[in-house]
């Protein structure tokens, strides 16, 4: 046996129990058990009457599986009696078995209308890099200003809205820190970009700045006339 492939079939492995969820991380935010924070024993009774009732489920679980099991059933027959009168769908052999086939779609062309509305729009796009978008977002709104350490809520570093949005690039293009990292820049570091992404990027520091990206596009003309738009059912 050769040790290095052993080795590496091994992490690979690993890799892919961790992104299942099959194995979990001890402390971790990211790679930790699920379930670890759900209410448990009498914490879970307490609520459990008020949690069932907000979402319209019912609290005994036989109950719940037997309504599942009845709408299940219902498809099930709906679409087998339907499926000799659908055009779009047939059943054929294909090695050896039955194989669902679905009728593909006809193409449309175009019209000349939306190539020349597609066009204007494309025009009006700055052509940006995304990094330079990320941190003018972050001057309109501030956004960035949302990301506190874990330990010190009121700690700050010299151009910290520099390094969280690196942080939040490389995470959100899966890239990872390495296109990121400026050696001559001292919010782009390696060492600084790591020590952002473990303190700062966290479920709830991310759903504070997604609150206030909110908030501010609520506050835009174009979403408003949107708004009113969809009120009126227009």
């Amino acid at each position: 046996m050769d040790r290095r492939y052993y080795t590496f079939c091994t992490l690979e492995r690993l890799q892919d129990a961790l992104r299942r969820r099959d194995v979990f991380v001890a402390p971790s935010e990211r790679w930790g058990d699920p379930r670890a924070k759900l209410l448990q024993g009498a914490a879970w009774a307490a609520v459990r009457t008020q949690v069932c009732r907000t979402l319209g489920r019912h609290e005994t679980p036989t109950t719940e599986l037997a309504h599942l099991t009845d709408e299940l059933n219902e498809a099930y027959r709906r679409t087998a009696e339907g499926l000799p009168r659908n055009a779009a769908a047939r059943i054929e052999p294909a090695g050896g078995r039955d194989t669902l086939v679905l009728t593909g779609l006809d193409k449309l062309e175009e019209p000349a209308s939306l190539v020349q509305l597609r066009g204007l729009v494309e025009a009006f796009l700055p052509r940006v890099e995304l990094p330079e978008l990320l941190l003018e977002v972050h001057a309109w709104t501030g956004f960035a200003s949302q990301f506190t350490h874990v330990s010190e809520g009121s700690a700050r570093v010299a151009d910290l809205p520099i390094s969280i949005c690196a942080a939040l690039l490389a995470e959100a293009c899966n890239v990872g820190l390495e296109p990121l990292l400026r050696h001559t820049v001292p919010a782009l570091t390696r060492g600084r970009l790591a020590w952002v992404h473990q303190n700062y990027l966290r479920a709830e520091t991310l759903t504070q700045a997604n609150a206030r990206l909110v908030d501010y596009q609520a506050s835009l003309p174009l979403a408003q006339r949107w708004g009113l738009r969809a009120q009126r059912g227009e």
